[in-house]
């Protein structure tokens, strides 16, 4: 056996701790814009970190809500969330290999709560036949059924928010791997008069980093083929 084949041997014990990845969206777009456009309760919240404590960036398993402001909800105008309604898509802005899960928190607006979502079907893309369209201030319906879209899973359930301190809920989307869209068909609310969430995020898996005792030891494997 030679060095080469013994690589594998010594980087098994020297990997450090694994890291997940943080996506940032590029664009998410709606079925209503919500209070404004691009300002405060806009779809755009539902994306941007407003309104969450972060006690590690690239963890979104250690996010919690920390703002109940309307301000910081996302709440779409319309309660119907029959047919192709209500929903809303995640541009990640390119093909996006090992995504591993979506983190959701609902609706945190006090005296709003029944406005979150309650349950929806998950769907993704690489190249939707039909872009979703631009969120604007009148409820426009889109079809996940139009082409380019797989479902991924039907019948999720998302709890009504509970406020400061919330921890939201995460949901498996690694068989999504490799797509630019995440789709969501909302297609029940929990009693309001409105449709929303709160806070979207998506994360990669986790890839093993290579701790320094095994980069050394990378370094003089290395450095023993080089001098056979």
């Amino acid at each position: 056996m030679n060095a080469l084949t013994k690589l594998p041997l010594f980087l098994g014990v020297t990997i450090g701790t694994a890291s997940a990845a943080v996506v940032v969206p590029t664009g998410i777009t709606a079925f209503h814009q919500g209070d404004s456009l691009d300002g405060n309760g806009s779809v755009l919240k539902a994306a941007d970190g407003s309104g969450m404590a972060k006690g590690d960036a690239d963890d979104p398993s250690t996010w919690t809500v920390s703002s109940t402001a309307w301000a910081d909800d996302w709440q779409g105008f319309s309660s119907d969330n029959s047919g192709n309604n209500t929903w809303a898509v995640v541009d990640l802005g390119s093909a996006t290999a090992g995504l591993d899960k979506m983190y959701l928190w609902n609706v945190q607006e006090t005296g709003a709560l029944d406005r979150g979502t309650s349950a929806f079907d998950i769907y993704y893309s690489s190249s939707p036949t039909s872009a979703a369209p631009a969120a604007s201030g009148t409820v426009t319906s889109y079809d996940f059924g139009s082409g380019g879209w797989t479902q991924l899973s039907a019948g999720n359930n998302l709890a009504q928010g509970t406020q400061v301190g919330d921890t939201g809920e995460s949901f498996d989307i690694s068989g999504a791997s490799g797509a630019q869209y995440i789709g969501l068909h909302l297609t029940a609310n929990h009693g309001g008069f409105r449709t929303g969430l709160g806070e979207i995020a998506i994360t990669t898996s986790a890839v093993p980093e290579p701790s320094s005792l095994g980069l050394l030891l990378l370094g003089g494997i290395l450095g023993l083929r080089r001098r056979r």
